[in-house]
């Protein structure tokens, strides 16, 4: 479905993606961990063209992409095809819970005022705002911030989403929540592609880990191979660290 290849990206003098291959196939929940700098949102990043790759390729949905010449016509289809969840929510302060997530409906899609709300509806509904449609980013908590920015993802009705730790801004105690959203769009088959610092879902949620340091993709596979039995030295100290078990 999605495949990254030989993917590299800097800035300026600092090579932060040094050669990634990234494979992600239907219904997968891939997890990428490592510590920061290694990488990991740079990488997301590029794969939904926040950011421009300098080399690699990348397919997706049959069609092989060269990142490096990439146009801005096929960024756009790719884009219509995904969804991206952000660290920090990126919502417009002045417009409600349902606005936030029509607008791209209404502006990138062309889909008629009425679906757009209806779909907004739907997928506020989905995680578990259907008493927020009409309330503004200061009149909720960080928890239902990011569950409105899930809600704008999958109100596109993506083939994949991505999310860039999306809960590392949030207090604790918020925390529960947007990660019982994401383990029912996991339930659900969505394909999804997570940088994220929390171990337990990535043991409960993923079907596959990579982790990553320095650039490049130290170690992958199931979250029992990785977490719990890693085979790099790099991999085990990261878990050590952060008292995992290896």
């Amino acid at each position: 479905m999605l495949e990254i290849n030989n993917i590299h990206k800097s800035f300026h003098e600092n090579e932060v993606l040094k050669g990634v291959d990234i494979r992600v196939n239907k219904g997968d929940v891939i997890v990428i961990l490592g510590p920061s700098g290694s990488g990991k949102t740079t990488l997301l990043r590029c794969m939904n063209f926040l950011e421009k790759a300098d080399c690699g390729t990348m397919i997706f949905d049959q069609t092989k992409l060269d990142l490096q010449k990439v146009h801005k016509k096929q960024i756009h289809e790719i884009r219509l095809k995904t969804g991206f969840v952000f660290q920090n929510y990126n919502l417009f302060s002045n417009k409600t819970a349902l606005e936030n997530v029509t607008e791209g409906l209404l502006i990138a899609r062309k889909i008629s005022r009425k679906e757009a709300e209806e779909r907004g509806k739907r997928a506020l509904d989905k995680v578990g705002l259907s008493d927020r449609y009409h309330y503004y980013p200061s009149q909720l908590s960080g928890g239902q911030q990011q569950r409105v920015g899930i809600a704008r993802a999958i109100a596109v009705n993506p083939e994949v989403i991505f999310f860039d730790e999306p809960t590392s801004a949030l207090d604790p105690e918020l925390i529960g929540d947007v990660l019982q959203v994401m383990r029912k769009l996991a339930e659900e088959g969505t394909t999804m592609v997570v940088v994220t610092h929390e171990m337990s879902f990535a043991k409960e949620v993923a079907n596959k880990v990579y982790f990553m340091d320095g650039g490049v993709v130290v170690e992958s596979g199931s979250p029992e191979e990785v977490l719990l039995h890693p085979k790099e030295e790099r991999t085990k100290q990261f878990f050590r660290r952060i008292h995992l078990a290896a």
